[in-house]
């Protein structure tokens, strides 16, 4: 299928090429709590896996059904890219669809797995919010499918502010057996890291013990796919428009100093 198929992931976005559509809005429950989770360099992503019997599910966006959050794994730098431009870091939270019980079955069905995708865009300043991940990754760098306990973990502290707007399309898994009929949604508004807590991850092996220093797919052919984005009704600066006015500022105030 990785070879095979026409409905590939991941993509080049092009907003211009979207197709505008007004989903609902998401319905996301219990991503506001708090969690403890293990954080495992599994030789290809940093994975992060919460420990709780406690479901976290969402419905609406355009979703068929209620999907469950099965767990969140970095790509450095981003699969997608958008406009052209590739992301620093991009995190998959991937959810099986509940009537299927987990994800091993929900993905052998069409429309049985949802992936969200935030992509995160380089900010002078660290995110605090992500210290403690950052903290952890470092630790995992020689240490293979090791797992680090991660407390006080908050799904909605990996997420945009604003999950009003986003692109979605069908696609697939970006990893082997890369099974199509997944369904993707990618947040327009980014999260601002430092590039040192970016960069953290190209420190991870691999299991041949070589660094991992790019772990995403090339793009792949759209094939006459339909992009549909749904532009959020709040009117502000995004996280990467933020991010990068922040950033150009620093480094025009270091070059000053410098001089």
């Amino acid at each position: 299928m990785c070879r095979e198929g026409k409905k590939q992931s991941p993509i080049a976005v092009e907003k211009k090429r979207a197709l505008k559509k007004n989903f609902p809005a998401f319905i996301f429950k219990n991503y506001h709590d708090v969690y403890s989770t293990t954080l495992k360099n599994n030789g290809h992503s940093a994975e992060v896996r919460l420990k709780t019997d406690k479901e976290l599910t969402v419905e609406g966006g355009g979703l068929p059904e209620v999907y469950v959050l099965d767990h969140l794994h970095f790509h450095w730098q981003s699969e997608h890219t958008v406009d052209g431009y590739r992301y620093p870091l991009e995190l998959h939270l991937v959810h099986y669809r509940k009537s299927f019980g987990n994800l091993s079955h929900a993905v052998q069905h069409d429309k049985g797995v949802a992936v969200f995708s935030v992509l995160y865009d380089l900010s002078p300043d660290d995110d605090i919010e992500f210290t403690s991940l950052i903290s952890l990754v470092d630790k995992l760098k020689e240490s293979l499918n090791q797992e680090e306990k991660l407390e006080n973990f908050y799904v909605h502290d990996y997420m945009p502010r604003d999950t009003a707007g986003f692109y979605r399309y069908s696609g697939s898994l970006t990893t082997p057996k890369c099974n199509e009929g997944i369904i993707w949604t990618i947040f327009t508004n980014t999260i601002p890291i430092s590039e040192s807590q970016a960069r953290t991850f190209h420190s991870l092996k691999t299991d041949e013990q070589k660094e991992l220093t790019k772990n995403y797919r090339p793009l792949q052919k759209i094939n006459g796919r339909n992009v549909y984005l749904k532009v959020s009704p709040i009117h502000k600066s995004s996280g990467s428009s933020l991010a990068m006015s922040k950033y150009i500022m620093f480094v025009i105030l270091g070059v000053v100093y410098i001089h």
